[in-house]
């Protein structure tokens, strides 16, 4: 159960950086969201402290914020759902990327609170990237170990 609490978190951690991230990005939709929430920028990052420390009691608001930046980043459809055809817009976002939005938006589908959704395709999408990111990670050092040893022999 430890462990599950662990990945929880991290996972937690890793969507609301994603929220972060986007906040940074683009500093208007960011104040309008908190706003939108009755979010101060300091319970905002309150409760990001929260989730890197391990809680895993997410404030509403914190998921209505993340609904609101996809909304605004205009990464959600008509129905409120994930739009896949916005993600290909971005910069730096891969066919794999896709899926993997792809597949979480499947997951959810059936959500029918929107800030709710949100949060969950944000939590699944970062949790299947960090997955990636990691197998990727590993690989190169693998690589990187095998290269060192062939060339010591």
């Amino acid at each position: 159960m430890k462990v599950f609490n662990i990945v929880f978190a991290v996972v937690a951690v890793a969507a609301l950086l994603i929220a972060e991230c986007h906040s940074s990005k683009d500093p208007a939709k960011h104040a309008t969201c908190l706003q939108e929430n009755n979010l101060s920028e300091e319970e905002f990052y309150g409760i990001l402290k929260e989730a890197k420390n391990g809680s895993n009691d997410i404030d509403s608001r914190m998921k209505c914020y993340t609904h609101c930046m996809l909304e605004a980043s205009k990464h959600l459809d008509e129905n409120g759902k994930l739009n896949l055809n916005s993600l290909q817009d971005e910069e730096n976002v891969t066919e794999d990327d896709i899926k993997i939005a792809e597949e979480c938006k499947k997951e959810f589908e059936n959500v029918e609170e929107k800030c709710e959704y949100s949060y969950q395709v944000s939590i699944c999408v970062a949790k299947a990237m960090a997955a990636k990111n990691a197998a990727v990670k590993a690989l190169l050092e693998g690589e990187s170990a095998h290269m060192n040893e062939e060339g010591e022999e």
